[in-house]
């Protein structure tokens, strides 16, 4: 294989392994922010169950208030009825105080809602803490993983980057520069051809005489189609026991036939 060949062979897979190395490192913010967006949900049940707790201890102690409000009527208006001269003054008295008293009925049954209400919003800030308090520590520890994931990264990508500049000046000009009109085209500017004949890549059936070419892997050869650079890869060698197995029917006797006699 030419010399050329073999450089852009291991030019490429480098390009592909620079590109997948920048996709990732652009990816890891996002996937960051993805978490703490998580986190902050996690977080906004917690300070609403927190709020809604809050305010439903204000109103059991307005509640409570009102009620001492009118149990302080209450104690007023009998007090003015030891006094009155009419029974209409008394009527009027007493239908205050049954006034207050159902006003008093309503305000405990209020603070019972809310003492029921509180039990459940217990339960529920417990579970919403111990959601925010997971993923708290998911987030840490994805956060940390995402960058230690990007200084590696990062530190392959210096090396590659490197390691490509050297292999580019190793390759002639022309190759090259085909490779780069091919790679910015294409995503890929390499393709192998097996013994089937076809450029791997866009699946059409090369010229014999091409094929023949291409098979030498001694010239910079194109495929008509793809405009890819072509490059004979021939089939793995085949392990000796596969080379040593006998095939059925050339003396082997078939599995569930008896031995001949």
């Amino acid at each position: 294989m030419t010399s050329d060949l073999q450089k852009l062979i291991a030019l490429q897979a480098i390009d592909l392994r620079i590109t997948a190395l920048r996709s990732e490192i652009t990816a890891l913010p996002k996937h960051v922010a993805r978490i703490e967006a998580k986190l902050a949900g996690s977080k906004a049940k917690v300070d609403s169950a927190l709020a809604a707790a809050k305010a439903d201890e204000a109103t059991r102690k307005k509640h409570e208030s009102d009620i001492q409000d009118q149990q302080q009527k209450i104690s007023k208006y009998r007090d003015q009825s030891l006094n009155v001269k009419t029974n209409q003054e008394y009527r009027a008295l007493m239908e205050e105080i049954k006034f207050a008293e159902q006003k008093i009925a309503t305000s405990e049954d209020k603070i019972l809602e809310l003492m029921v209400a509180a039990d459940d919003r217990k339960a529920s800030l417990k579970v919403a803490d111990a959601a925010l308090k997971a993923d708290t520590a998911e987030n840490d520890k994805e956060k940390e993983e995402a960058r230690q994931r990007t200084a590696a990264d990062e530190k392959e990508l210096a090396e590659l980057t490197a390691k490509r500049n050297e292999l580019r000046t190793e390759v002639s000009e022309d190759a090259l520069r085909h490779y780069d009109r091919v790679l910015k085209l294409r995503g890929s500017a390499m393709s192998a051809v097996h013994d089937d004949q076809m450029c791997s890549s866009c699946s059409v059936m090369l010229r014999p005489q091409v094929f023949q070419d291409v098979m030498k892997n001694d010239q910079v050869l194109t495929c008509d189609t793809c405009k890819r650079i072509l490059y004979y890869a021939p089939p793995p060698p085949q392990a000796e026991n596969q080379k040593n197995a006998q095939p059925v029917g050339e003396g082997a006797p078939v599995p569930g036939e008896a031995s001949p006699r």
